[in-house]
């Protein structure tokens, strides 16, 4: 079959016939959020829009996401594109004509433009199928925000078939319009401990007969914040917090026990491994020392996002050589100093990293202005480059499954 355009330009044509459809659904989704596994109406608005374009989908094990796949019928890579679809447990302060209709819960965190955006990819390629070759899988994820729905869906089977690569993008407050393309670490693992120091009471007027746990639980954070510093190279990134601590039933009497809540983020898994080691070894070697006892209960959070090497050139390969299409038509059109990839990794967590950990994988941010940050009241996108975000992830895919 002969074609009049490039597949590249056919996926800009298609982009500008679907963006007021991926507008109204971003609109539907917004004014409807829902909290980490209790995306229902979300799920059900991706069931009926896969419905009406043709895509066969199924339900994840792990509800309620949602697995679809669009098959070319012909041999090539399996790319994977991931959109998470949970939203944030605030009270919208946008004013927005379609802001949250559900009090104390809002999409501040731009999942709705994610879901509705790779409900407009995952048209694109079902139109261009012909153009291409091998087979994507969409996968709309609940739970990013709180329960690692990602994990959970790998835990339900989603990877017993394994991808060739996965891809996923975040829109970013800020400058509307760049693109924000790193290799290597993006994002840093995030864990959990819960320090239960033991004790022995005993009244305030006889601290001999006791041992006080709060005390103990001083010494310990006193160490604790000594780890980055005395055990991590200047250059590593991470960071250890205290948050919580909760001991003691009366001023005069000495406390038996006190619980620490400890929080550590780090870019590396190398890093990673020294924090432990020495929160484990400091929590109990103090507390012995000083005559209690300590119990240790780790929490594995999320793991860092590694954007793969070879896959991320491919990315970055698809966006410079379609770099005056992406931005045809929008906005103030591009932007300088539009594609950016000398970004620090950031400190905060996102459980694309799951997925990173199975397959070769690459996330990216799209920046879609707005001056409020994520996870806040006024956090709002700048609609018109919601068609930056459609582009950016079909090119991907026309690039790797050309």
């Amino acid at each position: 079959m002969e074609y009049n355009e490039t597949l590249q330009e056919e996926l800009v044509r298609l982009s500008e016939e679907l963006e007021e459809q991926t507008l109204r659904l971003r609109h539907e989704i917004h004014q409807c959020p829902e909290l980490s596994f209790q995306e229902f109406k979300t799920s059900r608005l991706v069931m009926r829009e896969l419905d009406r374009i043709g895509i066969p989908y199924e339900k994840s094990p792990q509800e309620p996401g949602i697995i679809a796949v669009i098959d070319s019928g012909r041999p090539g890579k399996f790319l994977m594109l991931r959109a998470d679809m949970d939203a944030l447990p605030i009270q919208e302060k946008t004013g927005l004509p379609f802001g949250s209709q559900v009090p104390g819960v809002m999409h501040a965190c731009g999942h709705d433009v994610h879901t509705a955006n790779l409900l407009a990819v995952g048209e694109l390629l079902f139109r261009t199928r012909e153009r291409w070759n091998g087979k994507v899988k969409l996968v709309f994820q609940p739970a990013e925000e709180n329960g690692g729905g990602g994990r959970e869906m790998i835990k339900a089977g989603l990877m017993e078939e394994k991808p060739d690569a996965c891809f996923a993008l975040h829109v970013k407050n800020g400058t509307s319009g760049l693109i924000y393309l790193k290799q290597k670490y993006l994002s840093s693992y995030s864990d959990g401990y819960t320090l239960t120091i033991h004790g022995r009471a005993a009244h305030s007027s006889m601290p001999e007969e006791g041992v006080d746990a709060i005390y103990i639980a001083s010494a310990v954070v006193s160490a604790l914040h000594g780890i980055a510093s005395r055990n991590l190279s200047p250059m590593a990134q991470a960071t250890l917090n205290v948050g919580t601590i909760h001991g003691g039933s009366a001023p005069n009497i000495i406390a038996d026990q006190a619980v620490l809540g400890v929080m550590m983020r780090n870019v590396s898994r190398e890093s990673r491994d020294v924090m432990r080691h020495q929160i484990e070894t400091l929590a109990k070697g103090i507390t012995e020392s000083m005559g209690g006892t300590c119990d240790i209960a780790f929490r594995a959070g999320y793991p860092a996002v590694y954007n793969d090497v070879e896959f991320t050139k491919t990315v970055e390969q698809a966006f410079r050589s379609n770099a005056d299409r992406l931005y045809e038509n929008m906005g103030d059109g591009r932007p300088e100093g539009w594609l950016i990839t000398d970004l620090d990794p950031m400190l905060g967590a996102e459980d694309f990293g799951f997925f990173a950990q199975e397959a070769p994988s690459c996330m990216i941010f799209v920046g879609t202005g707005g001056d409020a940050p994520m996870h806040n009241p006024g956090f709002q996108v700048d609609e018109r480059y919601i068609k930056l975000c459609t582009r950016a992830m079909a090119f991907v895919a026309a690039e790797y499954l050309k």
